[in-house]
């Protein structure tokens, strides 16, 4: 398996070296990056597919092997770097290999939307970074082979940042974020090295042990930079606000994709992997689950709101979407944090909404990967055709764009938590631990409210994002092009995640049981022996997770919720049809009244400060305000 994993690390490689080098034909290179990155997509995706569903328990063996001997790690000089891979980091793995065929695909067509630039550089940084993030996941330290990922990873996303190097905006927004990356790993490092008889090139389960001895404040200290450095990398407020906006909206849409699908999710990935796995084990350790599950909680709390907020107040499409993300972030990180302080606590009860919550951080990383991945290539459709992303300049795509328009109608009802699309599933799961648990924890409760009323206001955020794009009047004003459908190559990934928008939604059951699974299989966790131990069905997914249906017994019952709700939407819908032919009604059609203006014009339209103005009026200290 290990063997396996350095091979598709091997054909990243490849594909660095030969698309570049064709990159005069710029469909040609784009095809063999799709081909190669594809290639090592099947190899990780089925080492995640082994580990998820194959029935293998537990750790592998770590007879990992090295380069020119097999033997215990792979040789750097006097170093070795060690692989983990575990149903967690498989998991991760999986994710960011099918999104990077989804943005590789895309990016064939796309690239044709800047003829000024040349992509030998895009070609030969998109599979180092997919390589990047992979080793991020799969490397089992936090110096020597993290060091080589991170970098990896960073460097590679830097360059495609600034893939418009020509405006200079963007190239001093990419050495922000350069700058602030480097920063993180620092602190990560720092953090790591502070542990007493740690050495470079130290395995996790070593620092782990090592970390038992660590006492007083020195043990906050190494977690608090372990937290800043990884919340860095995912975004969480303040540290998100500093590059994430600038950074996901000047980038090519299918490395936004990317950006906010994927990369953000190995900042999350180190979170729990720090603050669930190394953890050091008995009554010895001086780890203090409590403390550190409110701060992480009480984080992800108020970055799931600011962020969302400043999202709405945005009239550049991408940079909408790319706040969005930090209050998507949010979500996870609240619910991570929530179950690590819930699973600290005496109440039985309590411990086992904490697992709940914690399935449910997992179910929002696929989720919101796959729903930001499709926004971004959505908002690249319109920037593509269009050649502009100013909300302000956009309006009545649906006629123009319709395709397009339904793919950014369903990732914008799951974005927002609307049943039955993906969103609610996990938001749903999240929220409503947190509200059940206020019963002994008040705090977790205020929150739960908060990230309830934050999903109304995404749901704000996505009327304007669609409506103003898409049902509004004002692209045939201001758009000098013929504005069409983009080419069905463009169409079919935008497809692909729009069919998973639907299918996570739908059958939330399916998933919860993989998470658990991925939890019970995943040894050395403090939730690894509770998951093997408890029985979640007919249990916790009955009475709290929402609907019971008689005779479903088990985490089947979990469905029962979006089917329900689907349901009794259907019937609203069939009723109120009814009742209106009933009377004997009939439609008619007439000229649109504008209070006394005579024609429509681009003058008199809805624009983005007329959007919601009430509302961002009266949360203008959260920030991410806009000049009107």
């Amino acid at each position: 398996m290990y063997g396996n994993l350095l091979t598709g690390m091997t054909l990243l490689l490849v594909s660095a070296v030969i698309a570049p080098v064709l990159a005069g034909k710029r469909k040609l290179a784009g095809w063999l990056n799709f081909f190669f990155v594809t290639l090592a997509a099947v190899i990780f995706i089925n080492i995640s597919y082994v580990l998820l569903f194959g029935g293998g328990a537990g750790l592998l063996d770590l007879d990992i092997f090295s380069i020119g001997a097999l033997s215990d790690g792979i040789s750097l000089g006097q170093y070795k770097i060690y692989l983990l891979i575990d149903s967690f980091s498989a998991f991760f793995m999986g994710i960011i290999s099918f999104m990077a065929v989804m943005s590789a695909f895309y990016s064939i067509q796309y690239m044709e939307h800047y003829p000024d630039y040349g992509l030998k550089g895009y070609y030969f940084h998109f599979p180092l970074f997919i390589m990047g993030m992979v080793g991020l996941v799969t490397v089992d330290d936090l110096s020597i082979g993290f060091t080589v990922a991170w970098q990896l990873m960073t460097i590679a996303s830097y360059f495609l940042v600034k893939f418009e190097y020509k405006k200079k905006e963007n190239v001093k927004s990419a050495n922000k974020y350069l700058i602030l990356m480097e920063l993180a790993w620092l602190l990560i490092m720092g953090g790591t090295m502070l542990i007493d008889g740690v050495a470079l090139g130290d395995p996790l389960h070593t620092i782990t042990g090592k970390l038992g001895a660590v006492q007083g404040g020195k043990m906050y200290v190494i977690y608090g930079l372990i937290l800043i450095g990884f919340g860095f990398k995912a975004g969480i407020f303040p540290l998100g606000q500093l590059w994430l906006p600038d950074a996901h909206s000047i980038a090519p849409s299918p490395i936004s994709a990317l950006l906010s699908g994927v990369m953000l999710k190995t900042g999350i990935y180190g979170i729990i992997r720090s603050f669930f796995w190394m953890v050091p084990h008995g009554t010895e350790s001086h780890f203090n689950g409590t403390v550190w599950g409110t701060i992480i909680a009480a984080c992800g709390g108020v970055t799931l709101f600011i962020g969302t907020v400043q999202s709405m107040k945005q009239n550049d499409a991408k940079r909408l979407l790319a706040y969005s993300s930090i209050g998507q972030i949010g979500y996870i990180v609240f619910a991570a944090g929530a179950s690590l302080l819930m699973i600290s606590s005496s109440s039985p009860f309590v411990k086992m909404l904490g697992l709940i919550a914690i399935v449910g951080a997992l179910y929002h990383v696929l989720n919101h990967a796959i729903f930001k991945g499709l926004l971004f290539l959505t908002s690249g459709s319109i920037l593509y055709a269009t050649g502009t992303k100013d909300l302000n300049k956009l309006g009545g795509l649906i006629t123009l764009m319709p395709i397009s328009a339904i793919i950014a109608g369903v990732a914008s009802l799951s974005i927002a938590g609307v049943p039955p699309f993906s969103g609610f599933a996990s938001k749903w799961t999240i929220i409503s631990t947190s509200l059940l648990a206020g019963s002994e924890m008040l705090f977790l409760a205020i929150f739960g409210v908060i990230a309830l009323f934050t999903s109304a206001v995404t749901l704000a955020c996505y009327v304007k994002f669609f409506g103003m794009a898409f049902t509004s009047s004002g692209t045939q004003w201001t758009v000098e092009k013929n504005v069409k459908e983009v080419p069905v190559m463009m169409l079919v990934p935008k497809v692909i995640l729009t069919v998973l928008c639907l299918v996570q939604g739908l059958l939330p059951m399916f998933y919860y049981a993989v998470f658990i699974n991925i939890f019970k299989n995943s040894e050395g966790s403090i939730v690894h022996e509770s998951f093997k131990a408890m029985t979640l069905s007919g249990y916790v997914f009955e009475s709290s997770m929402g609907v019971s249906v008689s005779n479903m017994a088990g985490i089947t019952a979990s469905a029962a919720v979006p089917a329900v709700i689907l349901l009794v939407v259907a019937v609203a819908f069939l009723f109120s049809w009814l009742f209106s032919k009933s009377g004997g009604s009939q439609e008619r059609t007439a000229a649109t009244w504008l209070g006394g203006y005579q024609d429509l014009n681009n003058l008199n339209r809805y624009k983005d400060s007329s959007m919601f103005a009430a509302l961002k009026n009266l949360l203008w200290w959260t920030g991410g305000n806009v000049k009107k």
